[in-house]
């Protein structure tokens, strides 16, 4: 049975598997020839501090354990080209997710902003 790990590292650590199973077989104190796999299942970037690290959840199958892939399973959102359109003002994080869940119910987004382009928006940042 896989060992669910939670830690931060580099960008460096997490872009190199091998790395990374280094890293792992550290914080858990055991030889890098027991690890046998490391599966990330969950990844992000915290970059609020000049030093930015990577948030990784991994699932660590040492040697003899059997490996279990699970599948991921991606939503089936319907087609809703053609059904009645329903307006969202604001393309912020609350107007994306209205957009998102009138997909899942079958009714056709239409998202207006009228702030700042990208590029205008990210030198604002």
């Amino acid at each position: 049975m896989p060992r669910e790990l939670q830690f931060q590292v580099t960008p460096e650590v997490a872009a190199q598997p091998e790395l990374l199973q280094q890293h792992v077989a550290r914080l858990m104190h055991v030889g890098v020839r027991d690890i046998q796999h490391v599966i990330v299942r969950k990844r992000s970037i915290d970059a609020r501090q000049r030093a930015i690290k990577i948030n990784i959840k991994a699932n660590v199958y040492f040697q003899g354990e059997a490996i279990t892939e699970e599948e991921v399973r991606l939503p089936d959102y319907p087609n809703v080209a053609h059904k009645t359109p329903v307006v969202i003002v604001g393309a912020g994080p609350a107007g994306l997710f209205a957009a998102l869940q009138l997909i899942e119910l079958g009714v056709k987004p239409i998202v207006v902003e009228r702030g700042k382009d990208v590029r205008g928006r990210r030198r604002d940042l």
